[in-house]
């Protein structure tokens, strides 16, 4: 085993030592209302680095935590994913609804057009929700999305004013931790942390943790092999 990821994997087991909070102050703030998804999303930036996240619905577990700024990419990915299968199934659906009905307008049956017609505005209904235009925070090197927002809601102007106040924090608490060593060990312990809370999954974890290893690894062998 490496001596770079003994010392590494050392920070994971080691317990984190106390530190005194100051007490810190709001720098702006958004809150989420998705109505389609019925969920809600709270984020609170702080001046201390540190970005809370609430987030509570219908179909998902509330989570209420707190990210390091330090740890994130600061730049964000725009996740646009269209349900097509849906977006077909109603195209098909109507447009067999409005066969029936005018071809078969000689029928007294009305059964097939009606069951047509309200599977149609189901498949609508799943396109609409399986549907998501998404602006996501990744953990820098970890790959976790941490910070997932809604775009354009509230609206965009309110969505963009809050990106680029979070964007410029995460810039500024990466200058605290210059050197690639000590800003993937503290990275490591943050997701150590988050998956105590139960924000990650432990497999996410362990994936997290393999991913630093070997970038850590990479980033002692690369000047060794260069001298060489």
């Amino acid at each position: 085993m490496y001596l770079e990821e003994i010392c590494l994997t050392a920070t994971d087991a080691d317990p984190e030592p106390q530190q005194s909070r100051e007490p810190a102050q709001q720098l702006a703030g958004l809150e989420q209302v998705n109505r389609m998804r019925r969920c809600r999303s709270q984020f609170t930036l702080y001046n201390n680095h540190r970005l809370a996240v609430r987030t509570q619905g219908v179909l998902r577990n509330p989570h209420a935590y707190e990210v390091d700024l330090g740890i994130l990419d600061p730049h964000p990915r725009r996740q646009l994913r269209i349900a097509w299968p849906y977006v077909l199934g109603f195209v098909v659906l109507s447009a067999s609804a409005g066969f029936l009905v005018f071809f078969g307008a000689t029928t007294k049956s009305t059964l097939l057009p009606v069951a047509a017609s309200v599977l149609a505005g189901l498949s609508l209904v799943l396109a609409i929700y399986r549907s998501h235009d998404r602006l996501v925070f990744y953990s820098q090197h970890g790959r976790v999305p941490l910070v997932v927002l809604f775009n354009r809601l509230p609206h965009r102007a309110t969505l963009d004013a809050f990106s680029e106040v979070l964007e410029k924090e995460i810039k500024a608490a990466r200058v605290h931790s210059p050197y690639s060593g000590e800003m993937l060990s503290e990275e490591l312990k943050e997701h150590r942390r988050l998956r105590e809370e139960g924000v990650i999954s432990n497999r996410r974890y362990d994936i997290v943790k393999q991913r630093i290893l070997g970038q850590h690894n990479c980033a002692r062998s690369g000047p060794e092999s260069h001298q060489r």
